[in-house]
């Protein structure tokens, strides 16, 4: 048996183009093409002027987008694959642009990879990829970039702010830290047991590093104290995190708690993105109306009775009032029914007298209208006089007074109406077809791209890096259907993008 004869250390006779390296099919050149289309002329006049010559939008977008479908996120390994990786080479042109370069491009250019998701959505229509006729919005969990043991609650970060502003200077002076010294700090002794040893090692880290950083250490920790309780006063949360003030605390499927963020999706029949967002809210009320206006305006138009499944997440009473509204053949997923006999949902409502009655025949009339703190949702509370008298006051409230107080949100018309239509056949055929659409979308993401846990900190540049994994997405779709061949879409009108 002989050995494949090799030619090393020979040299090329005529130095090699990067093409003939790279496979005919790859979908580096898919990705090459849809950002030449990428009208970039409003980022001349960002650059315009003295200074050294800045890396052109386009090459630093087509690394990130490339990354993201290699599962190539760093930017470190994105500047050092730029350098070693002829597909990169061939992306970036030949150029070799700084880590540093890449990070900042990504946190400074959110409308920028917006407008590029968009695009990949009105070419994949303009191509008749995508399938209409039924649409799915889910969201998911995400991590932070932010450990939990990071995070401050009131009390913990009223003290850290008093003590970087009066005292960090002069326990920084000290030789040694006195364990006895630390009780004497105001407001220690308000903390709890756990608060103390926190901020006692807090304490620690912050006096090292003023020693070794100086001022710009103590000015920067300042700031960011600052943020976190703007943070903590303009959203009235109770906890929050020094290193990402923007995540909350968030059940994860595996059930721990942990600062993440929700991430929204909407898809078609065949599982192209068609709407994206990341929030900080617990839960999926919210979003529901966002992500169906962003699905408008990505679409153009979305067509009148349009089979749309959302998970139970988003039931609510304004919700189903909005997708009526908009001619929207919802399928939203409603809670186990209560077995409870006495449960909200087994009082009758006469809408003209706008009473209840309930399941003993007393009737209970509106007493006030009212808000949630936490979330802000408005309900409406009855009340019966007649409950001292009821046989049923015992398994009907458990209230000290022994009355029954109603509480219901808007629209209960509504809210029975989606719950009558989820219990038939066709609902709920329509309603699985949702694993078979959002659901892998978000897999494919979080398993296949691998972002389980976001690298960057902040909204804005967590949404842009979630951006990015659906327009890779989007990407590696119509590259499966045109089979690789780019000039099936080369034929599409630039998009002009703002770089504000």
């Amino acid at each position: 048996m002989s050995y494949i004869p090799s030619l090393h250390k020979q040299s090329w006779l005529l130095a090699p183009n990067l093409e003939d390296l790279i496979p005919e099919y790859h979908i580096c050149y898919l990705v090459e093409a849809l950002i030449s289309m990428v009208d970039f002329t409003g980022f001349d006049e960002r650059y315009a002027g003295p200074g050294h010559p800045a890396y052109h939008p386009r090459i630093i977008l087509k690394l990130l987008v490339m990354g993201v479908l290699d599962r190539v996120r760093s930017s470190r390994k994105l500047a050092r694959n730029a350098r070693e990786n002829v597909v990169y080479m061939y992306l970036a042109e030949k150029l070799t642009p700084d880590f540093r370069t890449i990070s900042d491009f990504r946190k400074q250019n959110e409308e920028l990879v917006k407008q590029l998701f968009k695009h990949t959505v009105a070419l994949a229509k303009q191509e008749g990829m995508l399938d209409l006729t039924q649409l799915a919005t889910d969201g998911t969990k995400i991590k932070a970039n932010a450990a939990n043991m990071r995070s401050l609650t009131r009390q913990e970060l009223e003290f850290m702010t008093r003590f970087v502003d009066e005292e960090l200077d002069e326990w920084a002076k000290q030789d040694q830290l006195e364990d006895e010294a630390f009780g004497s700090l105001r407001g220690y002794d308000q903390l709890p047991g756990k608060g103390k040893q926190k901020m006692r090692s807090a304490v620690r880290h912050y006096v090292k590093q003023t020693r070794e950083k100086g001022d710009s250490f103590e000015e920067a920790a300042s700031r960011k104290l600052e943020e976190a309780r703007q943070e903590m006063e303009r959203h009235g949360v109770d906890k929050v995190s020094t290193t990402d003030t923007d995540c909350r605390f968030m059940k994860s499927k595996k059930g721990k708690m942990e600062f993440s963020y929700n991430p929204q999706v909407t898809t078609d029949g065949n599982g192209f993105i068609l709407a994206s967002d990341v929030c900080q809210n617990k839960n999926d009320k919210k979003q529901l109306q966002p992500q169906v206006l962003q699905a408008e305006e990505n679409l153009g138009r979305i067509p009148e009775g349009t089979p749309w499944n959302f998970d139970t997440g988003y039931f609510s009473g304004d919700n189903l009032a909005f997708l009526k509204e908009k001619k929207i053949n919802a399928y939203v997923a409603t809670e186990k029914p209560n077995q409870n006999p006495f449960s909200a949902d087994k009082f009758i409502y006469d809408p003209e007298k706008n009473e209840y009655t309930c399941p003993g025949g007393h009737v209970m009339r509106f007493l006030s209208e009212r808000h949630e703190n936490t979330s802000g949702y408005r309900y409406s509370i009855y009340k019966s006089d007649s409950c001292h008298t009821c046989p049923h006051q015992g398994s009907c409230t458990k209230q000290k007074k022994g009355i029954r107080y109603l509480k219901i949100y808007p629209h209960p018309e509504l809210r029975k109406e989606m719950i009558d239509k989820m219990h038939t056949k066709k609902a709920k055929k329509t309603y699985r077809r949702r694993k078979e659409t959002v659901e892998p979308a978000i897999g494919c993401i979080k398993y296949n791209q691998g972002l389980n846990e976001f690298l960057t900190r902040g909204l804005g540049t967590v949404r842009t890096e979630f951006r990015l994994a659906c327009t890779a997405l989007n990407i590696k779709k119509l590259w499966l259907r045109t089979r690789g061949r780019v000039t099936d879409v080369v034929g599409v009108a630039p998009v002009s993008v703002d770089p504000c």
